[in-house]
């Protein structure tokens, strides 16, 4: 994390320590919430539309806060910790992390793409802790407060970091190009999420290439080359005629392309093609893990990882977690995918269920926010295409989610729609007692892992 005198911060962003006194005080870290902060910490209290976190700097001083960012149209700064003031809090921290990134001697791996940013992050990072001090993304804090947070929390020393780069409207990634300064970058996919900001997914396309323009010169670009969206747009764009560029997928005109050998409950196994000829295992469900890791792969290459090396990295990820979890409760298996839906991820998920064998199996799928003004089709279009798995009984709950039933009927035999999250998990504890599976989606304001927490309570 940042280790800085308070007058140093000041200087990095051209602003100044308004009691000089508190000038040499240490700062070890940067917080928003003074319910997490931690003794040394520089508080950044953000001002939204329905919260003031100035109004929380008695409990940062009380947890250990030495200094603040300051809102200069806020009145009463404290007066017994440093105070910078600025202009906005959110600009200045933005601004404190491109003059830290500027410091850093750091490789930096970012990754966009609609799915699979997060599992792709943590296997690369395990991949490349082998042989370098590492660090990543925490959680998902990837948008224009998530990355200032993410490049602020690296350590002077670290060698690598792995860099989420996410993206609602058209400029974010591109906004975030003097924060991450890649010299890799990677796009793992383009599908449907945030589609409410765009007029089309040609558009979500085009704005999630905007990482290739964030690239260092002489770096390198790794992409879905299965993704008929991103081959499309790419041909649109201008690149950097020094950029390296790679594709991964299934099929065989990839640069490195791979072959599902198993997938069961521990996990899959596959053997990949073109610039790496091995077998690789991870213990993480689904076969669209496979593309998130040979995309890691390609990646590790130009660290000169043997391939030794990157199985041992396969064995050693720290998961983020509620994404593709296996929860065993009593008798039912739990396949936790509650951190967001959209149309490809539960497509993903339902993939990675149908490989789970029982002899009962039950969805629940909750609404999926964000799709624009073609999102009560795409959720019926989900309920159409459980066609094409084996499901004894769906279970919706949400306006939208009622699409998906409708979309199902005659479909899958059993459905029940609720309106109600807390009789949809009471009539879901109902199978914990059964020989069965369960699939809980939705998207991450709908707080279904919150479902999974009570089914684990009961």
């Amino acid at each position: 994390m940042i280790k800085k005198n308070l007058k140093t911060i000041a200087d990095m962003i051209g602003l100044n320590v308004i009691n000089g006194k508190f000038n040499d005080a240490l700062i070890t870290g940067i917080c928003i919430d003074s319910r997490e902060a931690q003794p040394g910490n520089l508080f950044v209290p953000i001002k939204g539309e329905t919260f003031n976190g100035h109004s929380y700097i008695k409990n940062a001083i009380e947890n250990g806060c030495v200094a603040s960012f300051w809102n200069k149209s806020e009145p009463n700064p404290p007066e017994n910790i440093g105070i910078i003031l600025v202009d906005d809090t959110i600009r200045a921290i933005q601004n404190l992390a491109r003059a830290y990134r500027d410091s850093l001697d750091t490789k930096v791996i970012g990754i966009s793409g609609s799915n699979g940013k997060t599992s792709t992050k943590d296997i690369l990072a395990a991949l490349l802790s082998v042989k370098f001090k590492t660090q990543k993304t925490p959680g998902n804090y990837n948008n224009e407060l998530g990355v200032p947070l993410t490049i602020l929390s690296l350590d002077e020393d670290c060698e690598v970091a792995v860099v989420e780069m996410g993206l609602e409207k058209k400029g974010d990634i591109l906004f975030l190009k003097d924060m991450v300064k890649p010299s890799i970058g990677i796009l793992t996919n383009v599908g449907t999420a945030h589609l409410e900001n765009f007029n089309c997914v040609e558009e979500i396309a085009n704005a999630k290439l905007e990482i290739v323009e964030c690239i260092d010169d002489n770096g390198l670009f790794v992409y879905n080359g299965d993704d008929k969206l991103i081959k499309a747009e790419i041909q649109k764009i201008s690149v950097n005629e020094t950029l390296n560029i790679k594709k991964f997928g299934f099929d065989s005109s990839n640069d490195l392309y791979c072959e599902i050998i198993n997938q069961d409950e521990d996990g899959i196994s596959f053997e990949t093609h073109g610039e790496v000829n091995d077998v690789f295992s991870v213990d993480m469900l689904g076969k669209h893990q496979a593309l998130n890791v040979i995309s890691a792969i390609l990646a590790t290459k130009n660290f000169n990882l043997t391939n030794e090396e990157i199985k041992k990295g396969l064995n050693n990820i720290q998961k983020t977690g509620l994404r593709n979890e296996l929860v065993k409760i009593k008798n039912c298996t739990v396949l936790n995918d509650s951190y967001k839906s959209n149309p490809q991820s539960v497509l993903a998920a339902l993939d990675t269920f149908e490989t789970l064998i029982a002899p009962k199996k039950i969805v629940a799928l909750g609404d999926m926010l964000g799709l624009g003004e073609n999102e009560a089709k795409l959720h019926y279009e989900i309920g159409n295409k459980l066609a094409n798995y084996n499901i004894d009984e769906l279970v919706t709950y949400g306006d939208l989610a009622k699409n998906i039933a409708d979309g199902a009927n005659g479909i899958v035999k059993n459905i029940k729609i609720f309106d109600d999250k807390n009789l949809m998990t009471e009539y879901l504890s109902k199978y914990l007692n059964e020989s069965c599976a369960l699939l809980i989606k939705a998207s991450r304001s709908l707080e279904f892992d919150k479902v999974v927490d009570t089914l684990k309570e009961i």
